[in-house]
């Protein structure tokens, strides 16, 4: 069996060959990197809203006390997107109740002293409320249509705490949604639609 010869002719042939065939792949993924971008998720619709409707649920009792509640929408990697209320005493001896509030405060804490000061109010009393999202975030800023995480957390002195937290999607056509309450918080809906 004799070995192949390899010539000049022949070596020069080939790595011209192999050069070309790196040049080539370098040019392809370049070409791919530069491509267009995929289609950015389309803005929250600004005629529509997300309404939360709930109740607090009165649970008697001699040492009753109005529970602290957080009302908020996280996104799906679990950052604060928007704090819609807060009640809660923010006096400094109600303020130390607040910590009670475990997620709510773990997920805004760069920057509570602003929505205390913005979106914070009185405990309320047993009965039922409406809260509304208009799909901006804390900024003013409004987020992109998806999923999202609906969190209410309440606690309570001398009573309970709870965290409602489930996904809810404001993209396309209304829909809703009924969530599982807690002892303090009673059923929760939530719809997204038209704004009224």
């Amino acid at each position: 069996m004799t070995k192949p010869t390899i010539d000049r002719r022949n070596f020069l042939g080939k790595t011209a060959a192999a050069v070309l065939g790196l040049a080539l792949s370098r040019f392809s993924t370049a070409r791919a990197a530069t491509a267009t971008p995929a289609k950015a998720l389309a803005k929250f619709n600004p005629k529509m809203e997300l309404a939360v409707n709930f109740s607090i649920v009165d649970s008697g009792g001699f040492r009753y006390q109005r529970p602290y509640v957080a009302v908020w929408l996280e996104d799906a990697a679990g950052n604060e997107v928007r704090t819609l209320s807060l009640w809660a005493k923010t006096d400094p001896r109600g303020q130390r109740y607040l910590e009670h509030l475990t997620r709510w405060m773990g997920v805004t804490s760069s920057k509570q002293d602003t929505l205390l000061s913005t979106v914070s109010s009185p405990t309320r009393n047993p009965g039922s409320y409406t809260l509304v999202w208009d799909g901006k975030n804390d900024a003013g800023t409004l987020v992109s249509q998806g999923d999202y995480f609906l969190c209410i957390e309440s606690a309570r002195e001398h009573g309970p705490y709870a965290l409602i937290r489930e996904k809810v999607t404001v993209a396309g056509a209304a829909s809703a949604r009924k969530l599982s309450g807690s002892s303090d918080i009673g059923d929760v809906n939530a719809t997204y639609r038209k704004r009224a």
